[in-house]
């Protein structure tokens, strides 16, 4: 088909009617067929398709006896149609989608070391420009939250160190060095040196299960340096690791954050890691590639990068 072909003259605005009963002509490829499905008279139909053509200054079908024949303007019209139409049900499943964000229910998977800002401060934010929607929001391990935001089980992922996906887009992120923190007065608080994981092998060592974003780091380092750590818990709360540290029972690693407050109040060190990889761990704010997301989900997103100063 020449693709180059052009109207005669150009077009003022196509009547949406007409247009309705062209298409229905050439999927039918009879007048009278489309007549009956459209349930009016053939005369009537014809006479619609004359005053299309006379609208478009060029003729779409070649009759012969009681057959008609597309011609090239035919299927560029038909293609004209079938664009149009996709246009306008891709804008009412967005629509449809839009609706169902702002009065049903988005999805959060995250890991526990985000809550507090999660409940504090974003929630806060979104409920009152949304009142009616309702954010169901899971804790997970890192590799998790990527497989439900893969698996569309969840819109939006917050995650420490997750594993890589070729179908997950990372829309904003912050570096946030992987750390070792030990109780006040414990002896590897009185380094001045960036600690190597092989100097802790000797103490009691608190630690995500596999899966966790800080096990991965973890492990990554144990497998360069071979080494072995004294784990004396392994538990998938982060809650647990941090007052693991401040009871004195032994040492553990995490992001600086979540043992901040105890490092203020005076009852835990943090200690830099001698490690590239450590220090260029990053907190993931992520959607799935290719999707669509709504004016809610949106705000939620923008709250999510403003509360964990996220960078684009």
């Amino acid at each position: 088909m020449d693709r180059n072909l052009q109207f005669l003259a150009p077009l003022n605005g196509i009547n949406e009617k007409r247009l309705r009963y062209f298409y229905t002509v050439m999927m039918f490829g009879s007048m009278r067929k489309a007549a009956d499905i459209l349930n009016i008279e053939q005369s009537a139909m014809s006479r619609q398709i004359q005053l299309f053509e006379s609208e478009l200054k060029i003729n779409l079908f070649k009759r012969k006896g009681r057959h008609i024949i597309p011609t090239e303007a035919a299927y560029l019209v038909l293609e004209y149609f079938k664009e149009n139409k996709n246009r306008e049900n891709e804008l009412f499943d967005s629509l449809f989608q839009l609706q169902s964000s702002q009065l049903g229910k988005v999805n959060i998977v995250s890991s526990e070391s985000y809550m507090q800002h999660m409940i504090y401060d974003v929630l806060r934010h979104v409920h009152h420009k949304y009142p009616n929607l309702e954010i169901q929001l899971e804790l997970m391990s890192a590799q998790h939250v990527v497989r439900h935001i893969v698996d569309s089980l969840a819109h939006i992922g917050l995650a420490y160190n997750p594993p890589f996906h070729t179908d997950i887009s990372t829309i904003a992120h912050k570096i946030e060095p992987f750390i070792v923190a030990v109780p006040a007065g414990h002896p590897l608080a009185k380094l001045k040196h960036r600690i190597c994981l092989s100097e802790i092998s000797a103490y009691k060592f608190a630690l995500m299960p596999v899966g966790h974003g800080f096990r991965q780091l973890l492990d990554s380092e144990m497998v360069r340096l071979q080494v072995n750590l004294n784990i004396g818990l392994t538990t998938n709360s982060i809650y647990a690791l941090k007052n693991y540290v401040v009871a004195g029972h032994g040492i553990s690693a995490m992001r600086y954050a979540d043992i901040a407050d105890a490092v203020k109040e005076g009852q835990a060190v943090a200690l830099t890691i001698d490690s590239e990889l450590c220090n260029m761990a990053q907190t993931q704010l992520m959607v799935r590639k290719n999707t669509h997301l709504s004016e809610s989900k949106h705000l939620l997103i923008e709250r999510i990068r403003s509360s964990f100063d996220l960078i684009f």
